[in-house]
């Protein structure tokens, strides 16, 4: 027995040592310039690894295609079970011509192992301060600013409040968070304070340098937090760099003949008020769309500044006064200024009379590019479309890190390729043609019920980080970017003080109490809380949203476990290493692990949305374990498809439940009040929202009990929704409802059971339904309506995964 153990020991080991060895080594990498510029530039991005292929203390190496090292630095991001690397990130610097594609080569080799030391904030003294360099830049810590850099501009971040007061940000603590070779990145973290010492909002600052580069990065971040009120008011934000020596002159990118400002002149602000439309205060000018640059020009060369996505951030000021450059983040303005932007409910929730209020727990960040060389017109452009290295897209999804799905170009998806890209343009379209900017928005789509933010419900920055995955084309990254660091930054519940949470007493429930890390659904202001309640209410029923309800639900709290997306959130971490998103994703984590720990998530079944409620806790749990293999998440993923299965019914292998005002209207309200039953069962797509989250578990977990779950649940939404003759859904099971769009959700739900169970009846229902739906889009192609981002959202949600399972899938 004995020797029998030796000899399967050795045999494992043996089999684990030859597929090790024929695992690959190295990822190819395409750098695609899509700016139209060239000058030396920094990457940052992350790269999937194969399972086991990258050992603990492996060393990575980034080379051109020919084996020529190129100098790097690298962190690994997340680890699989065995504690191999899943996820480096890589820092290096390429100058690819303008519209080429360059490729490079990450490889790895065994080194030894360290365990890595994370920083330790330090408190920021007189005495003692910090100080990043690279070459010509150094930024260090300084009396008087937050920062000095290169001895030739002090940076300042100041707040004008409510009442005109000018309110400094002051430093609280700081720390070297990211120490490279080729990248190193300080954090600084403090608060706002009026001159008598009240803490008006928190702010963090990440700038970062780059080896023998001149070009540097500046992350300033607002975080609404105070000690009371529930709105944040202000005036202005801005961040300033001031002359130590004196500006000679300057420039403000956006007039065809860029006017030169001389020292001494009076102040000069270019003022972007809105998406289409910019004017020069100071001296003469307009425009439509500024491109978000100035140059300054001191007595030791000529800096250039550059804000990313300027005026899709509107409002946006750049502004020269005496020795001090500023960059508007929230600009002064006069009462009335935005008055015709309309409607009210898409936009007037910013904006009260001259100030601009941000609801307590939110933040903002801003990508601003500084470069001491000067030509803010090329650094502006580089900005914009940063340098991304994108993993070989075959080599990625092998790893298994995208789900089932296949690259782009691959044998079968050229139809399905041009399908996608032609939804992604109607996106993008409708993002442009309804104007969905604005400083707080941009990230966002407007539309979902018409008259509300949506959040980017069906996980927007999944669908389109996903389309990046299989292609490489970084027009998907920036698009996807924005809506993960929108969810991020503005519908997260990221502080809370007495007076938000008296605010949310309204919906406070004994098993679900407010926490941080609790996250808005679609809403007007996206977080509500700007206008009255009753304002809501009265708009809702003028615009029959509720069906009829005079009591329709508002959408204005955060307790609505069914709509929380982290999946693009995990994706775009695990991209770039945003340290910001990491932790929102862990603030997240922590509230809903709580609810499951405390036993209070018990609270939320047996109600008639239960199934939405189940699914997308599921499935953000899978987004958090994504980036954190914890047993806690994965505990909690348990106790949650429990609580599913319990409530399954034997006999259908459905869910019954009285259904709804609007899921089933056979029964009118007053009919309801005095007892008489609807219809019972479920609506489809929200019984594919619990299977999805079932099916995300049981491929973690290999759950026994998840397959035969699957299966009977969709042969009853097939069984009482599906129309054969019409290749579609009914919206509920209730046979007084309307057939609907087939819902990528339920598309995913049937790619589930189908590619778990293989049942062939199943898969002929899922082959007709997206036929239908495939050939629907391409002659009817989206366009621009509102609400159309849910549609994209919707109807892109399990797609890949559904041509991956007809062109790739082995059911025979």
């Amino acid at each position: 027995m004995r020797l029998m153990g030796s000899l399967c020991g050795f045999l494992v080991c043996f089999l684990s040592c030859i597929a090790l060895a024929q695992s690959p080594h190295y990822v190819d990498i395409n750098v695609k310039e899509t700016a139209g510029v060239r000058f030396l530039r920094p990457l940052t991005g992350g790269i999937p690894i194969p399972e086991g292929a990258a050992q603990p203390g492996s060393e990575f190496i980034v080379t051109t295609p020919g084996g020529k090292v190129v100098p790097s630095q690298s962190k690994v991001l997340a680890t699989w079970g065995d504690g191999s690397a899943r996820w480096v990130l890589i820092d290096f610097q390429a100058d690819p011509q303008p519209g080429s594609t360059e490729a490079f080569r990450l490889g790895w080799k065994p080194g030894k192992r360290i365990q890595p030391v994370e920083p330790k904030p330090e408190k920021l003294t007189t005495k003692k301060g910090l100080t990043v360099s690279s070459g010509p830049v150094t930024l260090k810590t300084a009396p008087g600013a937050l920062l000095r850099v290169s001895d030739r501009f002090d940076l300042k971040f100041s707040m004008v409040d409510s009442k005109g007061v000018r309110c400094e940000a002051v430093a609280d603590s700081g720390l070297v968070e990211t120490s490279g070779a080729l990248r190193t990145t300080l954090l600084i973290k403090g608060s706002f304070f009026t001159p008598n010492g009240t803490r008006v909002a928190d702010f963090r600052l990440r700038a970062s340098v780059f080896h023998g580069l001149q070009q540097f990065y500046l992350e300033p971040q607002l975080l609404a937090h105070a000690d009371t009120g529930m709105i944040t008011r202000f005036k202005d934000l801005s961040l300033e760099l001031h002359s130590a020596a004196g500006y000679q002159s300057a420039r403000l990118g956006g007039l065809s003949a860029t006017p030169v400002i001389r020292s001494g002149s009076n102040p000069v602000r270019l003022f972007q008020v809105d998406d289409e439309n910019f004017r020069m205060e100071g001296t003469s000018g307009k425009g439509s769309k500024a491109p978000g640059w100035m140059e300054v020009k001191d007595g030791k060369g000529t800096m250039a500044i550059a804000l990313r996505d300027f005026w899709q951030q509107w409002p946006k000021s750049l502004q020269i006064s005496g020795n001090t450059a500023s960059v508007g983040l929230f600009p002064a303005f006069r009462a009335g200024t935005f008055a015709h932007m309309g409607p009210w409910y898409k936009h007037e929730y910013l904006f009260e009379d001259d100030h601009y209020r941000v609801r307590e727990g939110q933040t903002r960040r801003w990508q601003i590019w500084c470069d001491l060389t000067g030509d803010g017109e090329r650094l502006v452009k580089s900005a914009n479309r940063q340098l991304i290295p994108a993993a070989n897209p075959e080599q990625a999804i092998a790893t298994g890190e995208w789900g089932v799905i296949a690259a782009a170009g691959t044998k079968g998806m050229s139809d399905y390729d041009k399908w996608a890209e032609g939804l992604f343009q109607g996106y993008c379209n409708s993002i442009r043609e309804q104007r969905d900017y604005g400083a707080m928005n941009w990230g966002d789509w407007f539309g979902e019920r018409g008259v509300n933010w949506g959040n980017n419900e069906y996980d927007t920055p999944l669908t389109i980080l996903t389309q990046f995955a299989r292609t490489g084309d970084p027009e998907y990254f920036y698009v996807g970017e924005q809506a993960a660091r929108h969810t991020s930054e503005v519908d997260v519940v990221h502080a809370l003080n007495d007076d938000l949470k008296k605010y949310f007493s309204r919906w406070e429930r004994p098993e679900y109490t407010s926490h941080t890390g609790m996250v808005h659904e679609h809403s007007i202001g996206h977080v509500g809380g700007f206008q009255p309640v009753e304002k809501i209410r009265e708009l809702y029923v003028s615009r029959n949203i509720g069906a009829g309800n005079p009591n329709p639900y508002l959408c204005l709290d955060p307790y609505n476990l069914g709509h929380i997306w982290t999946e693009g959130m995990a994706y775009y971490y695990l991209l770039t290493g945003d340290p910001w998103v990491k932790e929102t994703l862990e603030r997240i984590s922590n509230n809903l692990v709580r609810l499951t720990e405390d036993g209070l998530y018990r609270n939320f079944k047996g109600t008639d949305h239960s199934g939405r409620v189940n699914g997308w806790t599921m499935l953000a749990f899978a987004g958090i374990y994504r980036v954190n293999l914890s047993p806690r998440v994965l505990k909690a993923m348990r106790f949650i498809a429990d609580e599913a299965l319990v409530e399954q019914n034997l006999p259908s292998g459905g869910w019954m439940y009285k259904l709804p005002w609007g899921h089933c209207n056979c029964v009118s309200l007053e009919d309801r009040k005095k007892g008489v039953t609807p219809h019972v069962g479920e609506a489809g797509f929200l019984t594919s929202i619990r299977l999805n989250g079932l099916g995300r578990y049981f491929r973690l977990t290999q759950d026994k009990r998840i397959p035969n779950s699957l299966k009977r649940a969709v042969d009853n939404l097939n069984n009482s929704t599906w129309h054969d003759h019409l290749s579609g859904w009914r919206y509920t099971s209730c046979p007084a409802s309307g057939l609907v769009d087939q819902p990528g959700v339920t598309i995913m739900a049937l790619v589930n059971s189908v590619s778990i169970n293989g049942d062939k009846e199943q898969l002929r229902v899922l082959k007709k339904a997206w036929d239908f739906r495939f050939k629907n889009l391409l002659d009817h192609p989206l366009t621009s309506r509102p609400g159309l981002g849910k549609v994209y959202s919707a109807t892109m949600y399990g797609a890949p995964e559904a041509m991956n399972l007809f062109v790739n899938g082995k059911l025979d």
